[in-house]
């Protein structure tokens, strides 16, 4: 392999890894979002029904 080769291997696994860090980060983004709107409707779920007992 040529140095231009080498070079343009590792800046090709350099870019797949920058893209695969932004796909984590993407994806934790919308997994805390689902579970906030599940805290926030178990919480209330849970309110519902200590006030029906009362």
């Amino acid at each position: 392999m040529s140095d231009h080769e080498i070079q343009l291997l590792v800046i090709g696994i350099a870019i797949g890894m920058d893209l695969m860090l932004l796909v984590q980060i993407l994806f934790g983004i919308r997994d805390d979002r689902r579970d906030r709107k599940a805290r926030l409707a178990a919480q209330a779920q849970l309110q519902h029904r200590v006030e029906a007992h009362r």
